[in-house]
């Protein structure tokens, strides 16, 4: 047998946490477990690279036609109900997911330059925190242009502004002290909360 014609026998992916093996297989362009020696580790890597949802990947050959791919999963910031868009990490947009996930939704538009902002800003964000939230409204006063209101999973409102919008970070904290309150916490302007009595 040519050493040419040896196929590769095994494929182990890690790194992934949304994809799916199989995903990543085909992207790769090896579910029909091509040869070993003719897939060479950086066309394997510069292919998935391609795909919006893989930020980076590393080949390892083995002995016997394994094949271990390690990849790094590009994020999904959040979904844009107003142009039906997810948002990645990158900036890039997509149509769809190739796996189950609800990301934040963006509920409203956004000006391009406050846009730019608001994504920079949003990538510093706890993924804790950013598990805690459900909707962003952009919804600007007299006094500022880039203010934002969040909509919490627990039932609590947060105004922000962009140049303070890592003091979401301290939600947890800021909570934990409300006493089980509902309301609006006012992080855009000072610190403050307002309960909301049903």
């Amino acid at each position: 047998k040519l050493i040419i014609d040896i196929k590769i026998q095994n494929i182990y992916i890690f790194g992934n946490k949304y994809l799916s093996d199989d995903y990543i297989i085909e992207k790769a362009d090896l579910k029909d477990y091509p040869s070993y020696f003719l897939n060479f580790s950086f066309k394997i890597s510069d292919k998935l690279k391609e795909d919006p949802f893989i930020k980076d990947a590393s080949i390892k050959k083995h002995f016997f036609g394994v094949v271990e791919i390690t990849v790094e999963e590009n994020k999904v910031l959040f979904y844009k109900e107003y142009d039906k868009k997810y948002v990645l990490e990158t900036k890039e947009e997509v149509n769809s997911l190739p796996f189950s996930y609800t990301p934040v939704t963006l509920i409203n538009y956004v000006p391009d330059t406050i846009y730019d902002n608001l994504l920079n800003k949003y990538k510093k964000i706890n993924n804790e925190i950013i598990s805690k939230i459900s909707e962003i409204k952009y919804d600007p006063s007299d006094y500022d242009n880039s203010r934002f209101m969040i909509y919490m999973n627990d039932g609590n409102y947060v105004y922000i502004t962009l140049s303070k919008f890592d003091s979401i970070n301290y939600y947890n904290e800021i909570y934990s002290t409300l006493e089980g309150k509902k309301g609006i916490l006012y992080l855009d302007s000072g610190n403050h909360f307002v309960e909301i009595k049903n």
